[in-house]
């Protein structure tokens, strides 16, 4: 651009400004204005001089801003119309159009919007038949259309000129108004099809410069169906009128730069929450390293992904995980079935920009000796970043271009605040994953444990079999043994329940404790022709659990009181029934599982010949029910009774407890 441009530079300093009364601001507006004339200056600079005194002279001694300009302004140019040699046109009509000009520019901060409003006011208030902004793009070194009243709308940014090029190119490369009164027959103009120009004649261009910084802005246009000379005044009104728009134009980028920048930050923060809340919605460390190798990659547009975990202590950084956005598979790298591929520390520039723990760039091709993945082949930038958790560096992100990429500094910290974030998840998943083995080992020793007992126990059952296939049938010693078999069976039966249960050790169901102890009982107690009827009332004891604990407390339980409805309330009968009942305390509840502190009670009911007449379970009861009364109340802490039955027929045992499991 030529350095014409800086002409007419309005001074930094406004030498001679008073701070007093209107009046006193008034009075030296028209002197600013009759030296301008004097001096020739234009009046372009001299109102974008007044506009600014006005800005800082406002809002003192009552005096506000906004009020001042206009004021100042008419005062300044009418002295400058009265002192310059100007004619053609009414200085009072100038600053009217002059003022529906800036308020078109004051319009709105959105840039296209607000060209709108400055071309249809030029139109206006110049009686021009077209009236055209082209903006100026320096890192194009290009005047693009950007508005238009009375070209086509439609190709509002796709024309593109260069400096020099056109009429409109051509102000632009000098710096200065270009007045052509036969356009079609000027060298300089250049026609654009489906501009929709054939009917201009002449055509006036202005520079829109912004002088106190000597930048090019753009340029407007003003073409006219017949053929014009443009006056003096009407340039200068025009150069004005670009001066004005010229503040305007670099208020509204500035805002809209802004505002463009502030969303990204926006959008930048709701992805950084949301890449963070999706990689710690699992604790499964396969699936948080690719979830982190593929969110890495999209977060910044990288075109591949490498995470490589640090190993301090063996010297060596190991690939984990990787992510191709160009294959149609991508995920977690699997080393089974290949090579895996670790990297020794000292050899790797990947490993000591990851033990640097500051995010950097590196060459493309880094480790490519060591066979690490992306490198060597197609990409042609890489970017480090380390993975630092709490304890220290973790590991790495490396993200692969394959086009020459630079990462911006926003970028860089919205990466590394990235991998903070993952790097926690990648160390609680590995604590997760750690506590899960111990589990399972744990799981492991109590099964084992639960196997060895059991077998002692079928053991220790098995050889008072043995007795009791050496004493008479129907002896007392016989009894006692069968019971004592019976009890044996029935603790390892709670082991035999933690073995093969649904995966809980820790606790056991009831219903199937209840079923598998009763079904013991019965086969060892049972004489042969007996007709028993058993049933379990499942309804409610389907959901509640018990801890191993209370489940070999209640396996005896459910034993002897069985064993004695089995060896005393049948005595002398051919059939019976023995009924299981579970209740939770509140009925409402039930069915619905069980809750903490909920007390639960069972109850033993048979149809046998009942409780002799003042028995007492305490003073008069047998070995069996004081067994029963002994783990209710002392070990479980619940209560215990037993009683006639249903119409007083039969036997009712009830116990209650409170449940832990």
């Amino acid at each position: 651009m030529s350095s014409d441009v800086g002409a007419g530079k309005v001074p930094a300093a406004l030498d001679g400004l008073p701070k007093g009364d209107r009046k006193a601001l008034l009075k030296w507006a028209r002197g600013v204005g009759e030296r301008s004339a004097r001096e020739d200056r234009g009046i372009a600079p001299l109102v974008e001089r007044i506009m600014s005194a006005a800005g800082t002279s406002g809002s003192e001694d009552g005096v506000d801003a906004d009020e001042l300009a206009p004021l100042l302004v008419a005062a300044a140019v009418e002295a400058y119309e009265e002192h310059g040699s100007h004619s053609g046109r009414d200085a009072m009509g100038d600053l009217m159009a002059l003022h529906r000009v800036i308020s078109a520019a004051n319009s709105s901060l959105k840039l296209n919007d607000m060209l709108k409003e400055i071309v249809q006011a030029v139109v206006e208030v110049t009686h021009a038949d077209i009236c055209s902004i082209f903006l100026y793009e320096p890192e194009w070194d290009q005047l693009v259309l950007t508005a238009t009243s009375g070209l086509n709308t439609d190709r509002v940014g796709d024309i593109r000129l260069r400096l020099g090029e056109g009429i409109t190119g051509w102000a632009a490369l000098v710096g200065k108004p270009v007045a052509v009164k036969e356009a079609w027959s000027d060298t300089r103009f250049k026609y654009v099809p489906g501009l929709l120009e054939e009917n201009t004649v002449s055509i006036l261009a202005v520079p829109i410069v912004l002088f106190t910084k000597e930048k090019l802005v753009g340029v407007i246009d003003v073409h006219m169906f017949e053929e014009s000379e443009f006056s003096d005044a009407e340039v200068k009104f025009l150069e004005t009128v670009a001066g004005e728009i010229a503040i305007a134009i670099e208020n509204a980028r500035l805002y809209q730069q802004t505002d463009i920048q502030l969303r990204q930050k926006v959008q930048e923060l709701s992805t950084l929450q949301g890449v963070s809340a999706h990689i710690a919605s699992t604790l499964n460390l396969t699936e948080v390293l690719s979830l982190i190798a593929r969110q890495a990659a999209q977060l910044v547009r990288a075109d591949a992904a490498a995470i490589y975990e640090l190993h301090d202590e063996a010297g060596v950084l190991e690939l984990v995980a990787q992510y191709d956005l160009n294959k149609p598979v991508h995920g977690v790298y699997h080393w089974r079935g290949e090579p895996r591929v670790v990297v020794p520390i000292d050899k790797s520039a990947i490993a000591h920009a990851v033990i640097r723990g500051v995010p950097g760039g590196l060459p493309a091709d880094s480790d490519s000796a060591l066979g690490v993945p992306f490198a060597g082949e197609e990409y042609h930038s890489l970017f480090v970043v380390p993975l630092v958790a709490p304890r220290g560096i973790m590991g790495g992100i490396c993200l692969y271009n394959i086009e020459e990429k630079n990462f911006e500094e926003d970028q860089v910290r919205l990466l590394d605040a990235f991998a903070r974030e993952a790097a926690i998840a990648v160390e609680n998943a590995r604590l997760y994953d750690a506590a899960l083995r111990g589990l399972q080992t744990k799981s492991a020793m109590l099964q084992e444990m639960n196997h060895r007992v059991r077998n002692n126990l079928q053991t220790v059952a098995g050889l008072l079999s043995m007795q009791l296939r050496r004493i008479p049938a129907e002896s007392d010693g016989a009894a006692a043994l069968k019971e004592s078999i019976s009890r044996v069976q029935s603790i390892a039966a709670v082991h035999d329940l933690m073995m093969s249960g649904d995966g809980e050790v820790e606790s056991i169901r009831l219903y199937e404790l209840a079923r598998k102890i009763a079904d013991g009982v019965v086969s060892t107690l049972i004489k042969p022709g007996f007709k028993l009827s058993l049933n379990i009332e499942p309804a409610t004891a389907e959901g509640i659990r018990v801890n191993s604990h209370e489940a070999t407390m209640l396996a005896l339980l459910f034993n002897e009181l069985i064993s004695n409805a089995i060896l005393h309330g049948f005595a002398g009968l051919n059939s019976g029934s023995i009924d299981i009942r579970v209740k939770l305390d509140s009925p409402a509840e039930e069915g619905a599982g069980q809750r903490r502190g909920q007390s639960v009670t069972i109850e033993v009911i048979d149809s046998g010949v009942g409780l002799p007449p003042g028995f007492d379970p305490v003073k008069g009861g047998n070995l069996g029910l004081n067994i029963v009364h002994t783990l209710v109340v002392s070990d479980m802490r619940g209560t215990f009774s037993i009683g006639p039955g249903v119409k007083g027929k039969g036997t009712r045992a009830v116990f209650s407890f409170v449940p832990h499991g």
